[in-house]
């Protein structure tokens, strides 16, 4: 099993369970003032599977600070990965959490991990950094 696509963004949207994934604005950081809500975003995910990893498995979606403290309530779910198809080697599973109205409390790093049975597959750095004062830039900005 790898996931072939990771990603925090502002939606997501899928077309059947191995179908298109279809990811807009992409991001791993924010700029803003604290505490901050995020309105609307998502954690989109596109896993492929062997034939013989059809079937049941445990999913646990977080999202943490550094420390493993988490910061909304962490998802468990039991999920079906749907039979090969004949003529097919592997086949693929999205995954989309909507989160809505996403709560970050301070600047920091954040991670959003994908566990599946049990094993980490997917940690996802989310930096929330205090907007830079007028005339001063972002850091990379800064950099140059």
């Amino acid at each position: 099993m790898i996931v072939e696509i990771a990603s925090i963004c502002d939606a997501a949207t899928a077309n059947g369970a191995g179908g298109r994934l279809n990811i807009l604005g992409s991001f791993d950081r924010i700029f803003s003032q604290f505490p901050l809500v995020i309105p609307q975003c998502a954690a989109a995910f596109r896993i492929r599977y062997q034939r013989a990893e059809s079937g049941v498995h445990k999913l646990a979606l977080s999202i943490e600070d550094v420390c493993g403290h988490p910061i909304v309530p962490g998802m468990e779910s039991n999920i079906t990965f749907e039979p090969v198809a004949k003529g097919f080697d592997t086949a693929a599973m999205n995954l989309i959490l909507n989160m809505q109205r996403l709560k970050i409390e301070r600047p920091d790093k954040y991670i959003v991990r994908l566990v599946i049975d049990d094993e980490e597959y997917v940690a996802l750095p989310l930096y929330a950094l205090e907007a830079p004062q007028a005339g001063q830039g972002t850091a990379d900005e800064m950099k140059n």
